[in-house]
């Protein structure tokens, strides 16, 4: 018997996140921005016999793994959000998030590091967070977020 605060016994009581996959036109180059700008190391990189035009890598970021797959012959994805509201309303995987001690001295370390804000800092009391988001070199959102 299950009660309203407790999910019935489930083999899918395991579910954890492993990894976020991006798929990206430049492999070095977002390699590259992911380790100068987020401290990711490479966990793993490898290839696949049966997909020759693809690289892969698996880049740990303080915990949260990011596996990146490159290709040269990478075909046309989710558009740029180039406006937050839009963004908010397009199908697809829209960002990924980063919980943090201080979001603040995130952005401001981020801003040093050359990475501007693409939603500015701003506290949102009915969802409990205070929050802000970048792009990655690939346009991809990251948000990173402070509980109230």
């Amino acid at each position: 018997m299950t009660t309203q605060n407790s999910a019935p016994s489930s083999s899918l009581s395991s579910l954890q996140i492993d990894h976020v996959a991006l798929n990206v036109p430049n492999y070095e180059e977002t390699l590259a921005w992911y380790r100068d700008k987020l401290d990711a190391t490479i966990e793993r990189e490898w290839t696949v016999d049966v997909f020759p035009d693809l690289k892969l890598a698996y880049l740990q970021v303080y915990g949260f793994r990011i596996e990146i797959l490159g290709s040269t012959q990478s075909l046309p994805g989710m558009p740029e959000t180039k406006d937050f509201g839009a963004g908010l309303r397009t199908s697809g995987i829209g960002h990924f998030c980063f919980r943090v001690d201080d979001v603040d001295a995130v952005l401001a370390e981020l801003n040093r590091r050359g990475v501007p804000a693409f939603v500015e800092l701003g506290s949102y009391p009915d969802a409990g967070v205070r929050l802000c988001f970048v792009k990655d070199n690939n346009s991809n959102l990251i948000e990173f977020v402070t509980p109230l």
